[in-house]
């Protein structure tokens, strides 16, 4: 039987890469896991979603900042561990990315997915890009924030992603090499992006 068709898309923040992933997903009529891997996740490692959801890209360090949050913030399981949290998180992420791409054809959004999925055949590993001004009318369109804000919330999103990546992968975030693929969708529009990426994994798909 042959391997389920697996796409990962890495974005910088107000790219549009999250809803280029769910129409390709839909066009495909394969699934789609965003958010969704952190109820899978909160399963797994018995910290709830909110929390993960919260600190899945945050680095923390201090055993006991640790303990006292696992202690706050579990469904009632401490398993007893010592690794920093966000440990614990990707490990639990991680296995349920793993889970995923040996069940079904989908598309995974964020969370290292091309790094943890890394020599899997049949997978197609995507980076979502788009100039800074473009990023800025997107983000202010879409969440109602003056520039300063739409700014701030960029850097902010792209520095805990890109410090995320490297501690887990040791690699350069968004670093062309590290995927098969680099678009900017600003210059492609999110459309053409999507039909762009049908295309390829029906190409991939027919093998």
């Amino acid at each position: 039987m042959k391997t389920p068709l697996i796409i990962t898309i890495g974005r910088e923040y107000g790219s549009g890469g999250r809803e280029i992933g769910e129409a390709v997903a839909r066009q495909l009529g394969i699934g789609f896991y965003d958010k969704k891997i952190i109820s899978l996740a909160a399963q797994k490692s018995g910290l709830c979603d909110e929390f993960i959801a919260n600190n899945e890209q945050r680095v923390r360090s201090g055993l006991m900042q640790n303990l006292a949050a696992s202690a706050a913030y579990s469904n009632g399981f401490f398993s007893g561990s010592y690794l920093p949290l966000t440990d614990t998180i990707f490990i639990a992420e991680a296995q349920v990315i793993r889970d995923i791409a040996a069940r079904e054809s989908a598309v995974i959004v964020g969370r290292c997915a091309d790094y943890i999925l890394a020599g899997r055949e049949n997978t197609i590993k995507v980076f979502i890009h788009a100039p800074q001004e473009a990023r800025v009318k997107r983000i202010m369109r879409l969440y109602q924030l003056d520039e300063p804000a739409a700014l701030k919330a960029i850097a902010t999103s792209d520095k805990e992603r890109g410090n995320h990546y490297f501690r887990y992968t040791d690699m350069k975030w968004g670093k062309a090499q590290n995927y098969d693929l680099c678009i900017n969708s600003a210059l492609m529009g999110v459309d053409k992006t999507v039909e762009m990426l049908v295309d390829l994994a029906k190409i991939e798909e027919r093998g």
